[in-house]
């Protein structure tokens, strides 16, 4: 039987007004160390842990499904998650944690890499003490600073775990499947597969094969199953936004090898990528102008931010082939692809898109083994797929590309004694502050690991999130007063922002976000502090935007550590490319035309 909960109020005020409403009983200041629950062990989970210890918060009990700590790349042929030859699509030192940055050459780690990390840093922390694994998280229910909990054991039966203080939600974003039913398939012949169970390309030799859906795993999966299918036929809703994994596309030349994620730099993000509404703001400006300063540095004594030439690209690949991406070859029709998906997608025209960092499948598409057809299906008719422009396709296996649905069955009720029900509202996490928190529930339960950025990594702003929440907690920060407010102003505007990926709840600008979550807790970076360290300024303003960078300063700050892997990691543009985009970002801003470096595009 669950506990009796004391009364919580109603939650009838208007939203704007809630200020004093959502903290119902507040933790912060209230108990040195607040009992907390943790659901899931992957690294959103992993991070929460060691946020939490690092503010004495050691009263932490996590519980894991899977039989080990990481998540979904907990490998296994029979269950959802990572395919045998998954690469990750940001590079390790953007997918590491701030507080344990990986040292060496830069580039995309296998998912099994990537997993042995995450073991390293529950090792390196004491974390795994607090998992209870192989157990199901069945209910949480109640209300603010009182969760009640029940699991099921490897056992299989359940157990009452009684009352948390707090509760994070660290899930993931890969529960349940979104698996859409076409019309016809009752009468399809073929076999219908979603690619939460692929692994390889085995079953697929010698069949005719229709792909749907051009995420970063699908451009993987039509490469491999074309590499052996009879015939492939890629089916989209419209144009992808795409990046190549080793940025050479328009002919920058990249002589460094880096992978594209370490064009995620702030003079990129800031000028090229963020509305210009959030560029006329006075601190963007002076940013803007440190920016500049860094860049004109560089193109004078480019030493100041480059070391020698790696031999090996971020693929561990010749260095000296032109290579776009893992065994993807440069060509004018794969570049040419990439450009036109770029114009017909709307990306920065139109809105902003969720960019597919994947471009594998295009040597395939350029070779004749991948049709492509942006369209999308109008129905099923016995072994043929019908599009909406008319023509048909063969197929006998059709491969569901189409990702994953956020679901949290186990909230359970409402919110303590009010009609709200404990949930994430209308399914979107945009209706949370910073995606994080409830208007409606306060500090007491956080969602952490459902930001994702466009560019970027998830785990580092998962991070973020935990470093942020574990401030709450020990009362050292507070949420805003107007947090209902600011969190439907933030979700109208990140709605029209990303319209061109409405079905993507998840996205965020990953500049933006971190820097926004950087104020919140004291560790933004300041620029002109540096400015007499003229190597660590300019990778600070044009080099790549390590989670590292937010550890030089702040509550947990480890300068130390932080200048090394930011020291390490060298900039990636030349000379002639980094001129190009500062003349068409200040263009931009000053609302005149630019031109895209390299394609020629007028915007």
């Amino acid at each position: 039987q669950a506990p009796a909960y004391p009364t919580a109020p109603r939650l009838s005020a208007p939203v704007a007004d809630l200020a004093s409403d959502y903290r119902w009983p507040t933790l912060a200041g209230m108990m040195p160390n607040p009992r907390v629950c943790v659901i899931g062990a992957g690294a959103a989970g992993l991070t929460t842990i060691k946020q939490l210890k690092d503010r004495n918060i050691t009263n932490v009990e996590c519980f894991e499904k899977e039989p080990d700590v990481g998540g979904i790349f907990n490998y296994g042929k029979e269950k959802n998650g990572v395919y045998d030859n998954c690469y990750l699509t940001i590079s390790n030192y953007m997918m590491a944690f701030s507080d344990m940055p990986p040292t060496g050459h830069r580039y995309h780690w296998h998912h099994s890499e990537y997993k042995d990390y995450l073991l390293q840093y529950a090792k390196a922390f004491d974390l795994a003490k607090h998992v209870s694994f192989a157990t199901t998280v069945l209910s949480v229910e109640g209300g603010p600073g009182r969760w009640h909990v029940v699991v099921q054991g490897p056992d299989g039966k359940a157990v009452d775990k009684g009352v948390y203080d707090a509760v994070a939600v660290c899930s993931g974003t890969h529960q349940a499947v979104n698996q859409p039913r076409l019309p016809g398939q009752d009468s399809f012949t073929g076999v219908v597969v979603h690619s939460s169970t692929y692994k390889n390309n085995t079953e697929f030799v010698g069949k005719h094969c229709v792909c749907v859906g051009i995420g970063e795993s699908g451009a993987d999966i039509v490469r491999e199953i074309s590499d052996v299918a009879r015939s492939t036929v890629l089916s989209m809703r419209g144009y992808p936004f795409l990046l190549s994994r080793l940025g050479r596309v328009f002919g920058s030349e990249n002589p460094q090898g880096g992978p594209s994620d370490s064009f995620t730099t702030r003079v990129q993000h800031d000028w090229l990528h963020v509305s210009l509404h959030h560029a006329t703001k006075w601190k963007q400006w002076v940013n803007r102008f440190a920016y500049t300063l860094g860049a004109l540095a560089f193109v004078l004594f480019p030493s100041l931010g480059r070391g020698p030439k790696p031999l090996k690209d971020a693929f561990n690949q010749d260095n000296h082939a032109p290579y776009i991406d893992k065994n993807t070859p440069a060509s004018p029709e794969a570049a040419e692809f990439i450009l036109q998906s770029l114009v017909k997608s709307g990306q920065g025209t139109e809105g902003q898109k969720f960019a597919c960092k994947n471009v594998t499948f295009l040597e395939n598409v350029v070779k004749g083994k991948i049709t492509t057809n942006h369209v999308g299906i109008k129905h099923l008719e016995g072994d043929f797929v019908v599009f909406n422009d008319g023509s048909r396709a063969r197929c006998e296996r059709l491969i569901l590309c189409t990702g994953y649905k956020d679901e949290f069955v186990f909230l359970k009720g409402n919110i303590g004694d009010s009609d709200v029900a404990l949930s994430v509202p209308g399914g979107n996490v945009r209706h949370l502050y910073k995606h994080i928190f409830h208007p409606k529930i306060g500090e007491s339960m956080a969602w952490i690991g459902f930001v994702r950025p466009s560019t970027g990594g998830i785990p580092a702003c998962a991070e973020m999130a935990a470093r942020y929440w574990a401030l709450l907690l020990k009362g050292d920060r507070k949420l805003p007063k107007n947090v209902a407010e600011i969190t439907s102003e933030a979700y109208a505007a990140d709605t029209e922002l990303f319209k061109l990926s409405a079905n993507v709840k998840t996205l965020v600008l990953f500049k933006e976000w971190m820097d926004d979550m950087a104020e919140l807790i004291g560790c933004d970076v300041k620029l002109w502090r540096y400015i007499f360290q003229p190597s660590l300024f300019i990778r600070l303003g044009i080099g790549t935007m390590q989670p590292a960078q937010y550890r030089l300063a702040g509550p947990g700050s480890n300068p130390t550590l932080a200048k090394s892997a930011i020291m390490s990691v060298p900039v990636t543009y030349t000379r002639t490319f980094l001129l190009n985009i500062l003349a068409c970002s200040w263009l931009r801003c000053l609302h005149l035309p630019y031109r895209l470096p390299g394609s020629g595009n007028k915007f």
